[in-house]
């Protein structure tokens, strides 16, 4: 699910004078890995001593009708929806899904921003959630990224004033919020001013991009928020002291907005949010010693990874809250068991009741909820079509 605060892994991000020791390789036996498909292939490591079980989708990078993408439940970011009904519904279009985990941490709790991931998502190129923190990405040329990422969205008033903004999230006070077709039909946004932006001149629009400078035309100015969201526009919300700027604001106006990231992300054609990073170019990460801190890192839970080295990229799940079955992993020993697989980076995703690995149309494992939990989005490995 996702932290009541969407920084809630900055607080691994800083650097402390002692650190917590890195974890002790895990005594597991060796995979034996089942092929799925040409290029991927799966493995189930069971341990019955702690116990232990994991499931292990490995996917062989030279197999270029194979990619990894995200998907989105319900195809939008409002709502949440199982792994599997996921995969069931994931369009024909865009290939067959072949291995899948659950993605990035969400805003859980009941309402119309549920569903919101936490950070960074990027579908077939589009643009659809900012990134915050850490992240995993795919480049066009197949490249494989694990890093902080943060964004730099600005909107340029037609006065020529700056102000940040926010994508496709609950608009909190004194914000600007851009929501686009990808969130939902509207906005659900109350006490806001929203402004309908169509696209100005030659430039890019929609779908939205990640390192792109747009150019907006304002077509309708709304005093009482939740807009429509048009198939071919966006729609800028405005809460707070952002709503004086209205009065100097009329149709047909224009503004301009950049994505920009500090990293230059261009040509990202798949991402997803995450965290902590668990292994970065080839070495186990250490977190600060700090009061509190392990509390996080050190208890067991039901843990989703992913990672890759040169020539393979892993999908990994590990059940827990199970004692007769496997009673999960620490962060520590999650990042021992991902460099054990060979990968020389590796990210954790959203564990706990959303850990879920499915296979060819199966969960696999066993979900520490007993079901299913429904979730926002998650990473898929898919046969192009």
């Amino acid at each position: 699910m996702k932290p009541a605060a969407r920084c809630f892994w900055f607080v691994l991000a800083f650097t402390g004078a002692q650190v917590a020791a890195r974890g002790q390789p895990l005594e597991l036996p060796k995979p034996r890995y089942t092929s799925i498909a040409p290029g991927l292939d799966y493995a189930h490591l069971r341990e019955t001593n702690q116990p232990w079980s994991i499931h292990i989708a490995r996917l062989d990078r030279r197999q270029k009708n194979l990619v990894i993408t995200t998907s989105l439940a319900r195809n939008q970011i409002q709502g949440l929806a199982s792994l599997s009904h996921q995969m069931t519904a994931f369009p024909a279009a865009r290939g067959q899904p072949l291995a899948a985990v659950n993605g990035d941490y969400f805003l859980i709790q009941p309402g119309p921003y549920q569903g919101d991931p936490q950070g960074f998502q990027i579908l077939d190129g589009e643009l659809v959630s900012a990134p915050i923190d850490k992240s995993f990405w795919v480049d066009a040329r197949g490249g494989l990224h694990i890093a902080a990422v943060d964004s730099r969205f600005e909107l340029t008033w037609p006065a020529g004033g700056r102000t940040q903004f926010y994508l496709n999230e609950t608009p909190r006070a004194h914000r600007a919020t851009l929501f686009t077709p990808a969130f939902g039909k509207s906005t659900a946004a109350t006490n806001a001013a929203e402004l309908i932006l169509e696209k100005s001149g030659d430039g890019p629009w929609l779908p939205l991009r990640v390192e792109e400078n747009y150019q907006a035309r304002v077509k309708e100015i709304r005093a009482d928020g939740n807009s429509t969201i048009p198939a071919d526009a966006m729609v800028l919300s405005l809460t707070g002291d952002l709503k004086t700027n209205l009065a100097a604001i009329h149709p047909a106006d224009r503004l301009q907005f950049t994505t920009a990231t500090p990293l230059h992300l261009t040509n990202v054609v798949t991402a997803i949010g995450g965290g902590p990073i668990l292994v970065l170019d080839g070495k186990e990460q250490a977190w600060p010693a700090r009061k509190g801190l392990s509390d996080y890192l050190l208890p067991r839970h039901p843990r989703t990874a992913l990672g890759f080295n040169r020539r393979y990229f892993f999908l990994v799940e590990v059940d827990g809250r199970q004692k007769e079955l496997s009673v999960g992993l620490s962060f520590v020993e999650l990042a021992a068991l991902m460099k054990q697989l060979g990968c020389t980076d590796a990210l954790n995703l959203d564990g706990g009741g959303s850990a879920t690995f499915w296979l060819n149309g199966k969960v696999m494992n066993s979900p520490s909820d007993k079901h299913e939990r429904s979730i926002a989005n998650a990473v898929v490995i898919v046969r192009k079509p």
